[in-house]
């Protein structure tokens, strides 16, 4: 390569350098113009506050009585009267309507005719073996309590003949100790009349023993005959158990099989279902409420076998339903509040009271259709019928320094960051990268644990492409 070639070749690389320089020169100056001149752009914000945090879960709901009662009817029959209309309040007990229950009244009639005499006649075999059976249950008690007496007395016989027995023991001893004493006396008389005397005594003494003696021997003998006569009382015991359990079961059996004798079984239930079928023909309130839902008119056959819905006003709730994704962080008992369009501002207190934890059907992408929800409270502002919107409380934290949920931003690191804006001149802010570290979630705002930080600070909120010491301007209106 020739020394000109190269030359200009060295050239040409200084004259590019010098271009990027200059680009780069301008960059700096005009993001230095910018930050002296006016703000990089316009972003939301948010002040940084003290306040209650809460976690909640919302649902839609209607207004219904805490208990209510679907009531039924036989669609095949017509209403002959209506007492009842759509919103009325009832009393438990009170007459709300009444079907035609003519034809089922003359079937009854005429079956109830043909098997009287049968059931008669199935009346009167069941009153002997019922007291048959009685007098069974007497017999084995009566039997039971004898053999038992007999055990008791063959008892109380071998315990006399032991203690008799021990008591003739005991004579034969004391007998033969006066035996060795007289005999002791006989020896050491001091004179031949002395001897004398105590020889008679000692002689009357060893007669005594040789008759005890003969006694207690028979007596031995017959000690193991009052043993044999217990066990012999327990073995009748038994049989005499056995015969009377026998005989009762037998009587038993007897009254048992009556249902499958006489008595035609068939006609029976078909006659106790028709009895209450013409019962149900007058519906009756079963509770006090308010006829929340009425789908009969006099005149005319059901549409539906619910024929109405009573519902208790006096203790209301709001039933609705919450998402699968929901419904397993609801606790019975749970506090919530509760708004209404009737209620305008006001907001009620209640409750979490019962949660259905099964699903109730499926949408049409075969997701749930979501879990059933009943929240009670006590305000009668509401009622019966009412749409209202709930808040679950799942948890919450009073008085904690928190800040908008969308101002906190993260690295690369994971670590949390806002943009805290400190105000300059007019609308214009001068924003500073504050490192925080956060605490309790609630459903806008987040709990801030450390940072340099105080009530009343402003962040930028939302997504910012900002630097640290750039010039912005805000848009305070949602704070």
């Amino acid at each position: 390569m020739s020394k000109s070639k190269k030359k200009g070749k060295i050239i040409k690389w200084i004259i590019i350098a010098v271009l990027l320089l200059l680009v780069i020169a301008g960059v700096v100056l005009s993001r230095l113009s910018n930050k002296s001149s006016g703000p990089v752009g316009t972003y939301t914000s948010g002040k940084i506050k003290k306040q209650d945090l809460y976690k909640y879960v919302t649902m839609s709901g209607t207004v219904d009585g805490k208990s209510s009662v679907s009531i039924t009817g036989d669609p095949t029959l017509k209403v002959t009267k209506l007492n009842v209309k759509k919103g009325d309040e009832v009393k438990k007990g009170d007459i709300l309507c009444i079907f035609d229950n003519t034809t089922l009244q003359e079937e009854f009639d005429a079956l109830s005719a043909s098997s009287s005499k049968t059931q008669d006649a199935a009346n009167y075999s069941h009153g002997i073996n019922q007291r048959n059976l009685e007098k069974a249950k007497r017999d084995r008690a009566n039997a039971i309590s004898q053999a038992q007496q007999d055990i008791n007395d063959a008892v109380a016989k071998r315990d006399q003949a032991y203690a008799d027995y021990n008591a003739k023991i005991q004579r034969y001893n004391d007998i033969n100790q006066e035996i060795d004493r007289t005999y002791a006396e006989m020896i050491d008389a001091a004179d031949e009349e002395a001897a004398k005397a105590a020889e008679t005594k000692w002689e009357e003494f060893k007669a005594q023993a040789a008759a005890l003696n003969v006694e207690l021997e028979a007596d031995h003998a017959q000690l193991a005959g009052y043993d044999d006569a217990i066990t012999a009382a327990n073995r009748a015991y038994d049989t005499i158990v056995k015969n009377a359990d026998d005989a009762l079961q037998n009587a038993q059996d007897t009254v048992d099989q009556e249902q499958y004798a006489a008595v035609d079984e068939e006609t029976t239930e078909k006659l106790k279902k028709l009895s209450q079928q013409i019962d149900d023909c007058t519906v009756i309130a079963p509770i006090d409420g308010i006829i929340t839902e009425l789908n009969i008119s006099e005149g005319t056959l059901p549409t539906s076998n619910i024929i109405m819905t009573v519902s208790d006003a006096s203790s209301l709730i709001v039933r609705g339903k919450v998402s699968e994704n929901d419904i397993l962080s609801i606790i019975k008992g749970m506090s919530a509040e509760i708004t209404a369009s009737a209620l305008g501002k006001d907001v009620i207190n209640g409750k979490v009271e019962r949660i259905e934890m099964s699903s109730n059907g499926k949408e049409a992408d075969g997701s749930s259709s979501g879990y059933a929800v009943e929240v009670s409270f006590d305000d009668s502002k509401l009622l019966l019928g009412m749409n209202a919107n709930v808040k679950i409380v799942l948890d919450h934290k009073e008085n904690v320094l928190c800040i908008p949920y969308d101002a906190v931003q993260k690295d690369e690191n994971d670590n949390c960051y806002v943009w805290k804006a400190d105000k300059t001149a007019g609308n214009n802010y001068k924003i500073k990268k504050i490192d925080i570290k956060t605490g309790f979630e609630a459903d806008y705002y987040t709990e801030i644990t450390s940072g340099d930080l105080k009530e009343g600070d402003i962040v930028i909120t939302g997504t910012s492409n900002v630097s640290d010491g750039d010039i912005v301007a805000l848009d305070t209106s949602e704070e």
